[in-house]
């Protein structure tokens, strides 16, 4: 009896370990977010400060992503996936010892913590797009994709159970200790990884030299230009986040807490409602997304998530006086939890394209600037977001987004048409 790809991907040594090397650096990442959020808001009681410290995020990936996917085509990916988890659990020793034995952590040293965190996942993440590939078959790629996108869903859930219990518990040093275990579980894993094949890249060059980053770059210039697509692949995640992702992270929030003024109890079971439905998308997804075709999965989630807030905001705004309180926070849940889906499975699809359709030279310089627009472009829809919440109705939100969703359809569509034309 033939084995499915999935099975032989659960017995895959290494790809195990890739999986649960980045899983738990994901989860000790998420747990420790969350409580220092919790540590933050304790320790002043003020918002702004809160946000200052989500917002000092973006330091590390202005400054270094484009050092990060330069690294990722010209070193040892794997080398720099164990480097990455290494220096993780060191950092996260050095803050646990300075925080019991010398004094407990401040909001200076909460800035250091955070932005030594998102300077290691700013190195590691173009090297594990690029590590996958070299560790899989090609026609395994897919299956990959999906089974590894799992952790998205049982990290979001898991996260703010254990980050809680953790600080409850021993408060900050606890959570501390949890990601210093956590990390160093990582570390053992990735030592585990072996390469099916080498890795490929450009001329060997110094990573030190500044005449071989130049040359890096210029032949990262002349690959677009010989494929043109790759610049929709690169225009794709900014957008859909600039529309998309402030309707999580500000409009909900603002609906929920403000406009209909419910318990922290009832939002808290809304965002593991959207928990529930990122963990059980990736299942769906080995049904339902043809691995030869992962574009008809792309461009029919866009249409669907256009849709479906142009439902929304119809039925918010024509129904009002027909729908109760209740049924509102439902109707706005439901509507997200099936957005929150098709999310998932779109974004399985488009890892997919991205190890498909670049190159594997410059893989890693193209997947560290997709993630720089995608993170740039979340704090800019945020902003966007928070100020038309302030002075409309959410069904104006929403329909601000639908309309968003199919500008980026058009460009989806155009992408995926020279995709096809230039593998012809």
């Amino acid at each position: 009896m033939k084995k499915t790809p999935y099975l032989r991907l659960l017995k895959h040594r290494s790809f195990m370990s890739f999986w649960g090397a980045t899983t738990l650096m994901r989860m000790a990442s998420n747990v420790l977010q969350f409580a220092v959020a919790i540590y933050v808001l304790d320790l002043t009681g003020s918002a702004l400060a809160y946000s200052g410290v989500l917002s000092i995020i973006l330091i590390p990936r202005l400054l270094c992503t484009s050092a990060a996917g330069y690294f990722a085509d010209f070193m040892d990916s794997a080398k720099i996936l164990r480097r990455g988890t290494f220096v993780l659990a060191a950092l996260m020793a050095a803050f646990l010892a300075v925080h019991m034995l010398i004094l407990p952590l401040n909001l200076i040293l909460i800035d250091m913590l955070v932005i030594g965190l998102e300077l290691c996942e700013t190195f590691l993440s173009p090297a594990e797009g690029k590590l996958l590939p070299c560790i899989v078959m090609e026609e395994e790629i897919a299956p990959a994709s999906k089974l590894s996108s799992l952790d998205d869903g049982i990290v979001e859930i898991l996260s703010p159970v254990v980050g809680g219990a953790a600080y409850g518990f021993l408060g900050l040093t606890s959570v501390l200790g949890i990601a210093l275990f956590m990390e160093i579980l990582a570390f053992f894993m990735a030592a585990n990884i072996q390469y099916r094949k080498s890795p490929e890249s450009g001329e060997r060059v110094s990573v030190g030299s500044l005449r071989s980053a130049g040359n890096a770059y210029r032949e990262t210039v002349r690959c677009l230009k010989e494929n043109p697509h790759v610049i929709g692949i690169i225009l794709l995640a900014p957008l859909f986040n600039f529309f998309v992702n402030p309707l999580f992270s500000v409009a909900a929030p603002h609906y929920f807490r403000v406009k209909m003024d419910v318990g922290v109890e009832q939002y808290a079971l809304f965002n593991t409602a959207l928990g529930a439905a990122g963990l059980i998308a990736p299942f769906l997804a080995m049904v339902l997304i043809d691995d030869k075709a992962e574009y008809r999965a792309n461009e029919g989630g866009t249409m669907a998530c256009a849709v479906v807030l142009l439902g929304l905001a119809g039925i918010l705004r024509y129904k009002k006086g027909g729908i109760s309180s209740n049924g509102s926070l439902y109707l706005v849940t439901g509507g997200m939890m099936l957005m929150v889906a098709i999310i998932t499975m779109m974004n399985i699809a488009s890892v997919i394209t991205v190890k498909k359709s670049i190159p594997e030279a410059i893989m890693g310089r193209m997947i560290s600037l997709i993630q720089l627009c995608a993170t740039v472009s979340v704090p800019l829809g945020q902003l966007f977001y928070g100020l038309c919440a302030d002075c409309l109705p959410i069904t104006s939100l929403f329909l601000i987004a639908s309309f968003g969703l199919w500008a980026v359809l058009a460009i989806m569509v155009r992408t995926y048409r020279a995709i096809h034309t230039e593998g012809e």
